[in-house]
């Protein structure tokens, strides 16, 4: 069985700080997210990037928008105030499309921005779907920090029809939006083969 522990890179859900107005019985708030992951190893061969919300072409569709930074799937997202002033945001869905593909590249950027100009072509390895876990604690002040804890884990099929399953999750603080550690140090990746066709 293949199993592999790999290095990966992260983007994590844009969080909107806006708290609607009027509080829910429950005590949260619920709305839609946007959903744009990127997952990658580095230094393998080859390389692969794994992306959460849609294929990587449908975060080329807005043009004013960097790639990278495209949210092209959507989830439920349930938002907490705390008494404390931070701002809870987490969501718990399944069955969102997953893409993994193969890249000579290792930098989650790059290689969307390359993809989406048209440089090079996402090569695809295997699809499926996974289910997504994100909490969120935004804690507004100077330095404004987030608290991020998310994971996706699910299944995808190879184009050679070679079933696989896959894991990933990442926690981190993002101080100012800019995360206060390396990403080998905060982001897990698994891929194990479960079926061949």
């Amino acid at each position: 069985m293949l199993k592999r522990l790999l290095v990966a890179f992260i983007l994590m859900l844009s969080v909107g700080v806006a708290v609607p107005a009027g509080a829910d019985p429950n005590g949260f708030t619920e709305s839609e997210s946007g959903v744009g992951f990127f997952y990658g190893t580095f230094d393998q061969s080859p390389n692969f990037q794994l992306v959460v919300g849609g294929p990587a072409e449908a975060f080329c569709e807005d043009p004013d928008t960097d790639p990278f930074f495209a949210e092209p799937g959507s989830a439920p997202k349930r938002t907490f105030v705390r008494n404390d002033g931070s701002i809870v945001e987490k969501v718990n869905d399944k069955d969102q499309p997953i893409f993994l593909y193969t890249t000579a590249l290792d930098d989650g950027p790059e290689w969307i921005g390359q993809v989406c100009a048209g440089l090079i072509e996402a090569e695809l390895f295997a699809s499926g779907t996974a289910d997504l876990k994100v909490r969120d604690r935004i804690i507004p002040g100077d330095p404004f920090v987030i608290e991020v804890f998310n994971s996706v884990n699910g299944k995808v099929t190879g184009i050679d029809g070679i079933e696989y399953k896959v894991w990933a999750s990442a926690d981190l603080v993002l101080v100012d939006f800019v995360p206060d550690d390396d990403p080998a140090n905060f982001v897990s990746f698994e891929l194990k083969e479960i079926k061949r066709r």
